[in-house]
């Protein structure tokens, strides 16, 4: 599919979601955590998200279910002060370049494999959120494209709650074009708070490698994708904005993994990953 065809299909999407969401919304029931930081799940699917319609503003834990027979993750991000969803579906059909401008990429839970899961915790203000899906299918085309975009709209909380933010194991710095991770990782539960000090978009994926296989083996299937993957997509924290934060819940198992910005460089229009964006590291 061409470029702009690809966008003006992708307007279209979007606006077809967001009227269909504009009818019946209704708050999310959320359940308290042990920490008292309210939880929501999102279920992704083959090509669709099922997510609460409307959230009270602060903290809130994120869930997300991969169902798919596909790899899927969950980018929030918020339309900025005064930007409309229809000035975004129509800055869609100009290409990214008009698009992206006009939000904040807030991150959420990361790319995980069919039947897998991932646990991260956001900081929400009041403003209309947007939950997409950026994985390119086998023909090439993003799942959001296909549908894997759902509205969520944040209002003001009812009552102030006196919640801390998530106490982080670790903390690992986003940059132009590395990452700064903990020089010794553990298995087992940890908390990592996860910053972007760079200037441009970043995230972090988490890949685990297969037995034998090294980064080199990594390299060379995202440069040629092909057959059965040398890792499995276990999570990670979605994009951020530079200057946001949010924390990433992980339940380490001992091996060999590696760390990965798929985010393209707006210059050059190469992922990350490609300028130094990916790092290997092990979990005893």
């Amino acid at each position: 599919m061409k470029k702009q065809q690809l966008f003006i299909t992708l307007a279209i999407v979007v606006m077809a979601i967001v009227l269909s969401a504009c009818t019946g919304a209704s708050a999310a029931t959320r359940v308290s955590s042990g920490s008292g930081i309210p939880e929501i799940t999102i279920t992704a699917k083959d090509y669709g998200f099922e997510a609460p319609e409307e959230l009270q503003a602060g903290l809130v834990t994120i869930n997300l279910v991969n169902e798919g027979q596909e790899p899927h993750h969950a980018q929030l991000v918020r339309l900025n002060d005064g930007v409309t969803l229809e000035q975004f579906n129509a800055a869609l059909q100009e290409g990214e370049a008009a698009a992206f401008p006009l939000v904040n990429f807030i991150g959420g839970p990361g790319l995980v494999d069919p039947g897998l899961a991932n646990q991260v915790t956001v900081e929400l203000t009041p403003g209309q959120y947007l939950v997409m899906c950026f994985v390119p299918s086998h023909d090439g085309v993003p799942h959001l494209a296909k549908g894997m975009i759902k509205p969520i709209n944040v209002v003001a909380a009812t009552e102030q709650a006196n919640v801390a933010r998530p106490k982080a194991d670790a903390t690992v710095k986003l940059l132009d074009f590395s990452f700064i991770l903990p020089s010794e990782i553990k298995a087992g539960k940890q908390v990592w708070q996860v910053v972007n000090e760079g200037e441009q978009i970043h995230e972090i994926m988490f890949i685990k490698l297969a037995e034998g296989k090294s980064i080199a083996d990594v390299q060379a299937f995202q440069k040629a994708p092909h057959g059965v993957p040398p890792f499995k997509s276990i999570g990670g924290f979605q994009a951020l904005t530079p200057g946001q934060t949010g924390w990433l819940n992980l339940d380490l198992e001992p091996g060999d993994y590696v760390a990965l910005c798929y985010v393209p460089d707006p210059a050059s229009g190469h992922a990350h990953l490609e300028l130094g964006m990916i790092m290997p590291f092990s979990v005893k």
